[in-house]
């Protein structure tokens, strides 16, 4: 009998799941609820998140998982920190990218053989963090669901985009107060969740937070946030 208790509990939590997103209801004029997203995000002069990412592939019944920090300073910095199983940093700005990967107790820079690509995502996330929507449906037909959570779906215009990200979706607050998940859907079925918690806003970074030479490490930055472990 306690092989069922797994199985039934994770049968249970997915349609509890599915539930949840079958109550959501399209909004057939987003326009609204965008500027009050715009309105909101705008707001904000930082944001120190930390997450937990699944990655669901057809190979694995588990999802692999990883675990870090996301911080956002306006206008346009952001650092992507992967704290567990391994260590990496990603950091940008609409100049540049930059990556950081801790091998044998040492920091070292990475070469980065595709750094357009990267400093398009940076600018993505940087821009919804901004709350210039605006700017995001240049390159994205953008629709919004609401419901026990609102739901921000994000669908590539370019066909080439489309063939590595079918669609990103941004679940938020029914208020829009704070982001609760983001998923990437690839086109092959598989996708990345994103799970945010712990979220503090307006943080006053340390310097070197966003240095892309040598970055300040993450304790100092968790201490400023008055998240120290």
């Amino acid at each position: 009998m306690k092989k069922l208790v797994v199985p039934l509990a994770m049968i249970s939590l997915a349609a509890l799941a599915v539930a949840a997103d079958s109550a959501l209801q399209p909004v057939s004029n987003p326009g609204p609820i965008l500027d009050d997203l715009q309105r909101k995000m705008s707001s904000l002069r930082s944001v120190h998140l930390e997450f937990t990412q699944e990655r669901h592939l057809k190979l694995f019944t588990e999802p692999l998982k990883s675990e870090g920090v996301m911080l956002m300073e306006r206008p346009n910095q952001i650092r992507w920190e992967t704290t567990a199983p391994y260590q990496s940093i990603l950091l940008g700005n609409d100049k540049s990218v930059a990556q950081f990967e801790r091998t044998d107790g040492q920091w070292k820079k990475l070469k980065l053989g595709f750094p357009e690509m990267l400093k398009r995502v940076m600018e993505q996330m940087s821009l919804m963090h901004q709350g210039k929507v605006d700017a995001l449906t240049r390159d994205f037909t953008v629709s919004v669901a609401t419901g026990a959570v609102a739901v921000v779906t994000l669908v590539p215009k370019d066909k080439s985009v489309r063939e590595m990200l079918a669609s990103l979706e941004i679940r938020m607050q029914p208020d829009l107060s704070a982001t609760r998940e983001v998923v990437m859907n690839e086109p092959s079925g598989e996708f990345t969740k994103i799970i945010f918690r712990r979220e503090r806003r307006d943080v006053k970074f340390p310097p070197g937070t966003f240095d892309q030479t040598k970055p300040t490490d993450i304790a100092a930055v968790k201490a400023a946030a008055g998240n120290a472990p």
